[in-house]
């Protein structure tokens, strides 16, 4: 038994509490996290703060003070969901082409500047992140399914959406602040 651990369970340990209460955990967090698929990190977040923060005493009621840290743990998750959810554009890829579309129209020149519009994407480009780049060329250039990109980078494909995403989102802005000018 490690020291200082919380007695949480009838076996006076925070693993005996794990067995104990994960299920009842997973439930309280699958019906109130905004992300379903983040349940077990969070039932595991419970006990990695319960063993990182032991309580100086003895804990009268083990099972709400355990749900009193797992709604802690549901709410730092939940806020910073809600935070990647404002941050990042998030749309279908028929959406993406549609604003590929609208973007390449800002990047045509009547004066015969096609150069120069085709040197400015180039260096607007290099300015991304480089997996946003791989992502952002592969499909618009070379044609490559979101699985192809995925199984090119190593990561799944909804990181593949992300990147696209996070690409559309930076040339949208670095070309409407450009019109503006």
């Amino acid at each position: 038994m490690r020291q200082n651990a919380p007695d949480l369970s009838e076996t006076g340990s925070v693993e005996g509490s794990y067995v104990q209460y994960r299920a009842e955990l997973r439930i309280f967090f699958a019906r109130r996290a905004r992300k379903s698929a983040n349940v077990e990190d969070l039932v595991q977040e419970v006990y990695e703060r319960l063993l990182r923060y032991p309580s100086a005493e003895p804990i009268r009621d083990p099972q709400a003070y355990l749900f009193g840290v797992a709604r802690n743990v549901l709410r730092v998750a939940n806020n910073a969901d809600r935070a990647d959810e404002q941050r990042y554009l998030s749309c279908e890829p028929a959406e993406l082409e549609e604003r590929l579309e609208d973007l390449s129209s800002l990047w045509i020149q009547e004066d015969g500047g096609r150069e120069l519009a085709e040197e400015e994407l180039e260096r607007v480009l290099n300015q991304l992140p480089r997996n946003c780049r791989v992502a952002l060329l592969r499909q618009r250039r070379d044609g490559w399914t979101h699985q192809e990109i995925a199984d090119h980078l190593g990561v799944s494909i909804n990181t593949v959406k992300d990147y696209l995403g996070k690409a559309f989102h930076y040339l949208r802005i670095h070309f409407s602040l450009r019109q503006k000018r």
